[in-house]
């Protein structure tokens, strides 16, 4: 098979691969019962009370459910209104629920009360079909302490202009919190032999607010993504410790999450992904290394989450534009690679990268074995101890036709 029929089938199975990856997911036709509840009594001012949210299956059938990550709470008094958002707590929000015939499921929610809000309120819950609540707000009482610094004029700034917030405080925990989350393994690690240090940072940042307007009129589009990868060599055994090599790695993805399962009692879970990767190593003349991918990556999750579980993320790809600065790279990175993951989500986990290249001689192999530092000193340390294994061509994007064989150790904040 010559390498122009492999690149068409490649292009053809990425586009099949995004073209499904834009199908929403089926719903459960059945929705239970709705209460609120737990809100009861004069609410303080300033406060931050909490609810239940109650969902009961009247039916004779299983429900599927999903509670949802924030509620919009509407106050109102007298003439005037505003909007606060109870956010979920003490559960993984977005989780799909499976409600027995004749039972119920909850989750609890809690919001920010407004400071200079208080005698009678009513409180409805916009886009729930729930009954609203009369309740009585009181004043703050009094705290001993130092005075509270007034606000910056930067934080005047954040704050004002979040109009979808109102009633709430801007804060950079809870803007990172809603927007980045992990991506690829973000690990440091070191060996003994050049280039001896390896580290990889990444991350995804969501593009679109949940509560936002255009996210409430086409909710499919919150799967959009930007993201960033960045994978570094750094030769401690040379004179002046130099970088080796870099390669950098931002995209553009759309993320479609719990296409089929995901549910706490499933067994699975499968997702898609689709995107466009630059990626280079920043330098110019004979070192410079560049290329740019449009790729299709589904994902495969068996096992329940609190047991043993198998992820399978086979990756293909078509190179888009030329390979001018790396004529022969096909050769060596092929067009897809398969990552196998086994172990728990809070134990042991055993990961495998593999890649055969175009003409499955030139290829590599990365083993990864990590366990959690949570687990010990009585959750001490957010880290885990890592240890990789790489054997085969390409390492680097600088040194791709290069083989090596190379052991490290270190720490990742997230694999």
């Amino acid at each position: 098979m010559n390498k122009s029929l492999r690149r068409g089938i490649g292009v053809g199975m990425a586009c099949l691969g995004l073209t499904l990856a834009g199908l929403p997911a089926v719903r459960a036709a059945e929705v239970p019962e709705l209460a609120v509840t737990g809100l009861v009594g004069p609410v303080e001012a300033g406060a931050s009370p909490c609810f239940w949210l109650t969902a009961f299956n009247a039916s004779d059938a299983a429900v599927d459910w999903t509670f949802p990550p924030r509620v919009v709470c509407r106050l109102s008094w007298g003439a005037a209104s505003l909007e606060v958002l109870a956010d979920q707590v003490g559960a993984s929000p977005g989780t799909r629920l499976q409600i027995a015939p004749g039972t119920f499921a909850r989750a609890q929610y809690r919001l920010t009360w407004p400071e200079r809000l208080t005698g009678p309120v009513r409180m409805e819950f916009t886009g729930l079909p729930v009954a609203g609540l009369a309740l009585e707000a009181q004043p703050a009482l009094a705290k001993a302490g130092p005075t509270k610094p007034a606000s910056s004029t930067w934080e005047r700034l954040l704050r004002d202009a979040e109009p979808s917030q109102a009633g709430t405080t801007f804060t950079p925990a809870r803007f990172f919190k809603e927007h980045f989350f992990p991506y690829d393994p973000f690990y440091f690690i070191a060996g003994t032999e050049s280039p001896n240090a390896k580290f990889q940072i990444s991350f995804r940042y969501r593009l679109l607010n949940e509560e936002g307007w255009l996210a409430s009129r086409a909710p499919a589009l919150t799967g959009l993504h930007l993201a960033y990868t960045q994978t570094s060599l750094w030769d401690w055994n040379a004179e002046s410790k130099p970088f080796y090599d870099s390669s950098y790695k931002p995209e553009v993805l759309y993320a479609l999450e719990q296409v089929l399962g995901g549910r706490a009692q499933d067994w699975f879970q499968l997702d898609l992904q689709g995107g466009l990767q630059h990626e280079s190593n920043g330098r110019a003349g004979a070192e410079s290394r560049s290329l740019n991918i449009a790729y299709l990556r589904p994902r495969l999750v068996l096992g329940r989450r609190d047991s043993l579980q198998l992820t399978l993320l086979p990756r293909l790809w078509t190179y888009v534009g030329g390979l001018d600065d790396n004529p022969n790279l096909d050769d060596y990175r092929g067009y897809g690679d398969l990552r196998v993951v086994l172990g728990w989500q809070r134990g042991l986990q055993v990961s495998a990268l593999g890649r055969l290249g175009d003409d499955a001689d030139h290829g590599s192999l990365q083993l990864d074995v990590t366990y959690p530092m949570m687990r010990l000193l009585k959750g001490s340390f957010s880290l885990y101890l890592h240890a990789q294994y790489f054997t085969g061509y390409g390492e680097s994007l600088l040194g791709y036709r290069e083989r090596s064989d190379i052991f490290r150790v270190g720490m990742s904040l997230y694999r």
